[in-house]
């Protein structure tokens, strides 16, 4: 496995990205590797928080990075409508109570591999503002160029606390970038204008990536963001030419996965169908486990009325690692002759 990517700005205390302080072999040239004592983050908006659902990116890593993955551990960390400041993470405070929010899970995580997708919701708000943070609501929403210094600046910020935050065990950052929209009809909107605009956050992210020596995967480009036609999807791998179905977190979790590892292991449809289901119902647990639907009375200021409760919320752990385990069980026997 690859050495972890340091951003030696930080770890110096000058400023400056990592080619500033001297010729370093790329940490993205190196093979991307998962193994069995690897957990995996995925930290992101709506498109992150949605793949749960499916099992998708789990399932294509897992396949893709081969035998020695059977127990990498994934954790979905996304949240709808999530911005680069932890707006909606943030519950009744600003923004820096959903930055708080996000260091304390990423301590609890621990990831030794760290994706991350944001931009859409930034990309189609560039002249409304999609921000509460005070330093970036003005220039948020300002106009694309000074939104888009705005997302890049927290974004880089984010990239910074998620790694401090990860410690020493985390060693891949990976960004995504958002991926196309697309054109299903009226009612509903043409997204042309929307994907050059997403077009110039993705080349942003893209930027950030290379300042930081870190890996990009461009989405919107592999699913066809550069060529949009503007003409209706025949065959739409979203639901309203925003959200991503189930066909569309095939095609981009394939996309993932291949562009890491290159092409995956082959197994028959029936055992990928329970794989992904074991993870599915996996995503289930773990999002309760970390975001309970009654967290104000768990934890925060109705914790007076039913706080006794929240010690039940661990009692999720061991069901997770039954599922991880079948999971494990699954690969193994399936990587078996005659199996």
């Amino acid at each position: 496995m690859q050495s972890k990517p340091l951003f030696l700005a930080t770890a110096l205390g000058v400023c400056g990205s990592l080619f500033s302080v001297g010729k370093q072999a790329s940490a993205v040239d190196a093979p991307f590797a998962l193994g069995g004592d690897d957990t995996v983050a995925f930290v992101g908006n709506t498109f992150v928080e949605r793949a749960r659902l499916y099992g998708e990116l789990e399932t294509a890593l897992q396949l893709a990075a081969g035998q020695q993955a059977s127990t990498t551990k994934f954790r979905n960390l996304g949240w709808s409508g999530d911005s680069v400041f932890n707006d909606s993470r943030s519950y009744f405070e600003p923004p820096s109570g959903g930055r708080d929010r996000m260091k304390e899970v990423m301590q609890k995580v621990q990831p030794s591999v760290l994706f991350l997708a944001y931009g859409t919701e930034a990309a189609l708000s560039v002249d409304q503002g999609w921000t509460n943070e005070p330093k970036a609501a003005k220039a948020s929403g300002a106009g694309k160029k000074s939104s888009l210094d705005a997302f890049l600046d927290g974004y880089q910020q984010k990239i910074d606390r998620l790694q401090e935050a990860a410690g020493d065990n985390l060693r891949e950052i990976v960004l995504l970038s958002p991926p196309p929209l697309e054109n299903l009809g009226a009612p509903l909107p043409n997204h042309t204008t929307n994907n050059r605009l997403i077009a110039s956050f993705r080349d942003g992210i893209r930027q950030l990536a290379e300042t930081n020596d870190i890996r990009f995967i461009d989405l919107f480009n592999l699913m066809g963001g550069d060529d949009f036609s503007g003409e209706k999807a025949e065959q739409p791998l979203t639901k309203n030419g925003v959200h991503l179905n189930a066909t569309g977190y095939a095609k981009a979790a394939a996309l993932i996965a291949s562009n890491l590892f290159g092409d995956a292991a082959q197994l028959d449809a029936e055992t990928v169908t329970k794989l992904k289901e074991l993870h599915v119902e996996k995503n289930r647990l773990f999002f309760h486990r970390w975001r309970p639907a009654n967290e104000t009375y768990l934890f925060l200021f109705r914790k007076h009325e039913q706080g006794q409760n929240a010690k039940e919320i661990p009692q999720f752990d061991p069901l997770i690692a039954a599922e991880e385990e079948q999971i494990a069980e699954l690969l193994t026997s399936s990587a078996q002759p005659d199996a």
